[in-house]
């Protein structure tokens, strides 16, 4: 097992300059759009009045996504597509705002940081555990969780109708499950056209790791806020 780790890390490590070039980008490009959507909720936070415009940037950020898709991956497009990708980053920070700021206004601002350090986390441990892993051992694993997510599917429902503490915390583990899936396979993919030579299209990838990104936030703040309430509960009632 330690072989067949190493003999992959180094597969990854080894590949040509070129590729190594276009998966930098995409990591640089889906870092630039982290920071387009932090500024989009600071922005959000200073100018109040575009809490009325929600609707309009929901619109507005289904439209720059399918835009990003429709238009053709070439180097001519490259440019105008990573503008279009950066804006997606600053509505989607400019609609979180409004959930976010009430919990940093009701002391749960530490929570907040908890979840972003979570994502950051999860995010580097998924990265080195498939550069050191085969395909097939990812694809195993991907599809053992797939089962297992559709074993418990009952858990949601029976939550819907009869929610309790538990119920709610284990259907968002299980929701946190499918972004953290979809983030393994994007890494998969762009790995194994890295190894063979192919163009990467970093906006692509990058839309497609910064999706996932923001889903892990989500589900994990609300997660961890539950976690709190609850335990704020128990403190009022020993009380």
């Amino acid at each position: 097992m330690k072989s067949t780790f190493l003999r992959n890390f180094s597969q990854t490590a080894r590949l040509e300059p070129r590729a190594q070039r276009q998966i930098l980008d995409v990591f640089m490009t889906l870092a630039s759009t982290v920071a387009s959507s932090m500024a989009g909720l600071y922005t959000a936070e200073r100018l109040l009045f575009l809490e009325d415009y929600q609707i309009l940037f929901s619109i507005a950020l289904f439209l720059l996504t399918v835009g990003i898709y429709a238009t053709p991956s070439t180097p001519g497009s490259l440019s105008r597509r990573r503008v279009m990708l950066w804006s997606v980053g600053w509505i989607t920070g400019a609609l979180l705002q409004p959930a976010i700021e009430p919990l940093v206004l009701y002391g749960h601002g530490g929570t907040v940081f908890m979840a972003l350090g979570t994502v950051v986390s999860l995010f580097a441990s998924f990265a080195v555990a498939v550069m050191a892993t085969d395909r097939e051992q990812v694809a195993y694993v991907v599809g053992a969780c797939l089962y297992a997510a559709m074993a418990l599917s009952w858990v949601g429902l029976v939550g819907w109708f009869f929610p309790t503490h538990a119920l709610t915390q284990l259907t968002l583990l299980l929701g946190l499950l499918f972004p953290c899936i979809s983030m393994v396979v994007h890494m998969r993919h762009m790995l194994d056209r890295a190894r063979v030579g192919a163009r990467i299209d970093p906006v692509e990838y990058s839309l497609g790791f910064f999706s996932d990104l923001v889903r892990m936030f989500v589900y994990l703040l609300k997660f961890f806020v539950n976690n709190d309430k609850q335990q704020q509960k128990k403190r009022q009632k020993r009380r």
